[in-house]
């Protein structure tokens, strides 16, 4: 007998409830953080701090970056050339300023001067040139599809650059804020025994250096030596990120006192009840933060060729039941890429392919697969609400779902590698809606192919005039949609709890997504 998705979610958050039952803590409310700017603030130099996320540490070469997950690893070594703001808006960094040329066929770039790398080079216009010429060149290089339009950087004096396009570029400054505005070194580009996959050595301005880095599970950083240029970071003697994949072995750590930070889990509305409970009444508090994220089941277009079984497969999958069920309101339902609120979200936007088991259905018959259809999913284990009720919803339509849980790195290579149709994990918004469909066209992203968003997307990504992007941005927003790149879930929240005494946390947090953290100005008080 089949479970219906309401029972089954039923089931799954009844089994939550009996989990948190049994954990004691107290009453008590959630504790609000030191303001770091605040003059009682008296930060410990010597302080350490033990980060406990979801994000898997594969290496540190940003021009080869994976996927977005490393970039909290190789955040504290190496600088942006720009940063996002609340408002995922570009603001400065090593770039002191920047102007965009009326037309936006350049951008005018006044570095800082004050700026040296670890290994005794300075920041210069040479370096910069030097850094985007080396991210074009890598035949391994993952950022290529975020410089098309750069054809060349003119070194103006020592702290000025020239960015010239072969195209409007109206928002590279936002590109800059990423792997795609990361500089390194001229030693750590020019020497050919340096390898920042394995190792990034001093070849950062960051304010730490990397102590022992053990692959795919944690990175141990101590301060850098000198005085950083900027005097808000590396308020920590050391700092460890490590990967913890189980939610449970997270949360019993933060618990016991053995880490400082521990993700929650917010795609698990018991787990993020469970963390309410913790700040009551203990060391604890919750940091919560509306991100971008959306909960979504990838789509391989290779595998997946017939764009009529891709929309079968959104429309046979509730989302609505699964917010307000599963999520109990949690998550926001959405059907687009973008939640209300953020950049490329559009209010007048129509479903092209609501829930509709019938129609599921109709269109597996019209792409020749109407007597059933064998689905391979893969998933990261111990988060099989997801794709368990994904799978119950597709049988209405005849698709049989085979679940393959995984390791992180197991499930999401499954996935690039061809094994699976796809993939149950989230797509984290890039700055702009052009910028997300180049990585959801990269090999760092979906890898889904697509001639139609390409272009569409290097005409957003060109539109100067305020009406000419709104119309543009509007084009693409609708197409990513129509063509079923993923399956549309849900947008839900990061949380992390946090030790009391641990300062600055909130700002290092991002609303691109939950695991995103830029962990520079975070301290401890004394």
């Amino acid at each position: 007998m089949r479970t219906s998705t309401s029972s089954r979610w039923f089931i799954l958050a009844a089994a939550g409830v009996l989990t948190l039952s049994g954990c004691g803590y107290g009453p008590g409310s959630v504790g609000a953080e030191i303001d770091p700017a605040s003059t009682e603030v008296v930060f410990d130099p010597d302080a350490g701090l033990i980060v406990a996320t979801t994000a898997v540490p594969t290496g540190f070469d940003p021009h080869r970056e994976r996927t977005a997950g490393e970039r909290p690893y190789y955040f504290p070594v190496f600088d942006r050339l720009t940063r996002l703001d609340e408002n995922l808006q570009p603001t400065p960094m090593l770039a002191e300023s920047w102007i965009l040329a009326p037309d936006a066929m350049s951008l005018t770039i006044k570095l800082r001067a004050d700026v040296s790398f670890h290994d005794g080079d300075v920041l210069d216009a040479e370096t910069v040139r030097l850094n985007i010429e080396r991210a074009k060149s890598l035949e391994d290089s993952t950022v290529k599809p975020s410089l098309s339009t750069v054809t060349s950087v003119e070194e103006i004096d020592q702290h000025t650059v020239d960015f010239l396009f072969n195209a409007p570029s109206p928002d590279f400054a936002v590109a800059l804020a990423g792997p795609v505005g990361t500089v390194i070194s001229r030693t750590g580009i020019s020497d050919p025994a340096v390898d920042l996959r394995k190792a990034p050595g001093l070849h950062g301005s960051g304010p730490y250096i990397v102590d022992n880095f053990t692959p795919s599970q944690s990175v141990t950083y101590v301060r850098a030596p000198g005085t950083n240029w900027d005097a808000d970071a590396g308020r920590l003697a050391r700092l460890e990120i490590r990967y913890v994949a189980d939610d449970r072995t997270r949360d019993s750590a933060i618990r016991a006192g053995e880490i400082d930070v521990a993700l929650v889990n917010g795609a698990v509305s018991q787990a993020v009840k469970q963390a309410e409970l913790a700040a009551q009444g203990s060391t604890l508090r919750l940091v919560e933060r509306e991100t971008n994220v959306l909960a979504a089941l990838w789509l391989r277009s290779d595998r997946l060729s017939d764009p009529r079984v891709r929309q079968a497969l959104v429309s046979g999958i509730d989302r609505d039941a699964i917010a307000d069920g599963y999520f109990q309101g949690m998550c926001a339902s959405s059907a687009q890429l973008s939640r209300s609120g953020f950049a490329g979200h559009l209010e007048d936007f129509e479903d092209p392919y609501p829930f509709d088991p019938a129609r599921s259905r109709e269109l597996l018959v019209e792409a020749g697969v109407g007597d059933g259809m064998d689905f391979d999913l893969s998933y990261i284990a111990g988060r099989e609400a997801l794709p368990v009720i994904s799978a119950d919803d597709l049988a209405r339509s005849g698709v049989r779902a085979k679940l393959h849980p995984g390791t992180s790195i197991e499930a999401i290579t499954a996935f690039r590698t061809s094994q699976t149709d796809s993939f149950m994990f989230q797509v984290a918004p890039m700055g702009t809606v052009a910028e997300t469909v180049k990585w959801i066209q990269s090999k760092a992203g979906l890898e889904f192919t697509d001639p139609v968003l390409a272009d569409l997307a290097a005409k957003a990504s060109r539109a100067v005039s305020p009406e000419e992007r709104e119309r543009s941005n509007a084009d693409l927003v609708k197409a990513l949609a129509d063509a079923a790149a993923f399956v549309p879930i849900c947008h839900f929240n990061s949380y992390y709890l946090v030790a009391s005494d641990v300062i600055g946390f909130s700002s290092a947090t991002s609303p691109e997504a939950q695991y995103m953290l830029d962990l520079r100005s975070v301290g401890r008080s004394k």
